[in-house]
Parts: structure tokens; sequence; C-alpha cells
């Protein structure tokens, strides 16, 4: 490596050191292992994850401060686009997990900086585990009306190709895929007439008078369907329906995953952003919404939706006395038309 080159990444460095960029951060590992819950099966090796993870994300007034990290958290706020405190906020994370014999790497990076008037985050997700893998460039201008955040700007974001499978480009026949994944047809008669096993068409005289023999000549097809077979010459399918409806299905599945184009697409998007935070001593609310309501695609199979893309959150807690706490908290999101929600509440009796 030249020498320049080093000298550039310890000016960095240093920069980021004594300007406060690492100031209140945390820096964390964490290691556990478990017996992977298969039943019957008593050969699968032991489920882990470890975790190298560093943060600097301010939380707010209703979120606890005595805490270790684990590298399993996941505060819903940190979803909010506006943060507790103005300046940086990040979060770098890589996870190596093994769940029930699977093996794959998470991670995730985010930083974000914003003022009172201008909010921007940059954010790359690569999780194995869910096939999913995004970078997001957002920036928005910011209103502060009391206590609540309005905020509009756009948003560019890049993946590999969602919502356009690998089938929507096949034109050959669809018989001819099944081959291609091992499975053979064989064609049956099912009203052969004439017995020569083979679909015929012709003439059949229908008789309508049995005392004029008076009657018409009609064309007749004979019909036929398939009997299907896999690798195995096991039968699965005794029509092209049945097949169609159980076995078709995989095949397809199988084929988007073995042609899954890796070609990273791209759309820009207008987004709004309102966030809304109360409290006092007794009660806290937090919530905030993005919507995406209109989007650009930047590449020939960008995703194109119909539906509105959003993220909205609620956090909500009370005390219902000196003793008594109960809370609410959940999110709903849609994405690339796949919708992801969770919910949450419960009770806390303080002795």
């Amino acid at each position: 490596m030249p020498y320049g080159r080093i000298i550039c990444y310890l000016v960095a460095i240093s920069n980021l050191i004594f300007c406060g960029f690492f100031d209140y951060s945390t820096f964390y590992g964490s290691a556990t292992m478990g017996t992977p819950y298969i039943n019957g099966n008593v050969n699968t090796d032991d489920d882990y994850k470890y975790t190298l993870g560093l943060r600097k994300i301010a939380l707010f007034g209703y979120q606890s401060r005595k805490r270790f990290y684990k590298g399993s958290e996941q505060q819903l706020s940190d979803k909010a686009i506006i943060g507790a405190v103005n300046g940086w906020e990040y979060l770098f994370s890589v996870s190596s997990v093994r769940n029930q014999g699977h093996e794959f790497v998470d991670s995730e990076v985010w930083l974000k900086w914003s003022n009172d008037w201008f909010v921007t985050k940059t954010r790359y997700i690569n999780k194995e585990s869910r096939d999913l893998e995004v970078f997001d460039y957002d920036a928005r201008f910011r209103l502060n009306f009391n206590r609540v955040d309005f905020s509009v700007g756009a948003a560019v974001r890049g993946h590999p190709i969602y919502g356009h499978p690998a089938i929507e480009d096949y034109n050959d026949p669809w018989w001819e895929l099944a081959y291609v994944y091992g499975y053979t047809d064989y064609l049956v008669p099912l009203h052969d007439l004439n017995d020569n096993e083979e679909i015929d068409n012709y003439y059949i005289w229908i008789e309508t008078d049995p005392d004029t023999e008076d009657g018409y000549w009609e064309m007749y097809y004979e019909e036929a369907d398939y009997y299907w077979e896999d690798a195995d010459s096991n039968a699965v399918a005794h029509s092209d329906s049945e097949f169609l409806q159980y076995h078709y299905p995989i095949v397809v599945e199988q084929y988007n995953e073995d042609n899954k184009t890796k070609d990273w697409q791209a759309e820009a998007s207008v987004v709004i952003g309102i966030d809304l935070l109360l409290g006092n001593e007794k009660f806290y609310s937090h919530t905030w919404v993005n919507l995406f309501p209109y989007s650009v695609g930047l590449t020939d199979k960008a995703y194109n939706g119909d539906e509105m893309q959003y993220d909205i959150g609620v956090v909500l807690g009370t005390n219902l006395s000196e003793h008594i706490g109960v809370f609410i908290e959940g999110s709903k999101s849609n994405f690339y038309n796949r919708k992801e929600y969770d919910l949450s509440t419960g009770v806390n009796w303080r002795f």
C-alpha cells in the first residue's frame, strides 16, 4: 500500500477521534450458544451467534440507560428518522449466525446526521438470513413545531432485483421447464373410441331417430391428459391440472432461485415524515410516519409497486398508579410489496 494512502487513512481516523465523532459511543461484542429446537433431530450442530458492533444512538427520555449490549437489541425508536439529539448517530453491527444448521452472516450499517433544519441518513443492510440486501440514502428538510417534526425530501434506494422474478422472462412452454427439473409426462387418452391409443379427430354419426335412422355427422375430438413422474420415476400427478396445482409452483420457485439476477437496481422516491414526541413523568408517546408516495425507477428492472410504501411506528407507556404501568408499541411497514408488522404490549407491577 502506498505511504500516501496510509497517511490519508491515519489523518482521517485521527480527525474522527479528535473531532468527537466517537464520543459517547459504545463498542460491544457478544457470543451466545444453544441447542437447536428441531423435533426428532439430534445430530444438528448447536446454534450460535457472535456479534461485534459499534453504536452511538442517543436514547429518548423514556428509554433505560442502564444496559449491556448483546447485539440483538431491536429498539423500535431506532427506526425514527428524527433522533433524540442533533449531530452524529450511527450503528455498525455484524453477526455470524448458525440457526438450526443454517449458517449466515447478518450485517447492518447506518449513519445519521441532523441539525434543526436538516436530517440525512445513509444505511446498508445485508441480512443473509432473510435474503435481503438494501442500500439507501435519505435526505430531508426539517421543520420543528414545538414537539412535532415535519420533514420532506427524497430517498434513493438500491437493491438486487425484487418484485421481478425470473419466471416473468421465461417464454417457453411450461412443461418444457418441468422437463428441465427432472419431471416426465406420459400421454393418457381419455376417450379413445377407436382403440388405437392415439388422439384422433374424426366424424361420428349421431342418430336422432332409431326407427327412420335419421341423424347427422359431427366432428368428434378425442380427449387426453398427461401422467407425471419425477426424476426417480415416482408418480406425482395423474393430470396436468394436478401437476400445475401441486408441483409446478415448486418448479417455479426453484427456477427463480437458480436464475436470480444479481444486478443491482435503484429507484428514487419522494419522502414525507412526521415525528411526534410527547410525555411527562407519568406518560410518554412517540409516533413517527414515513411515507413514500411516489417513486421513479432509475434502472430497467427497478421495483415498481402500485401501493404506497411506508414505515409507521408507535411507542406508548403510562403509569396508572404508583405501582402499575402499561405499555404498547408496534410498527408496520410496506416495502417492495412486502408487508411486515409487529406489536407488543404488557403490564409492569412495581412492588
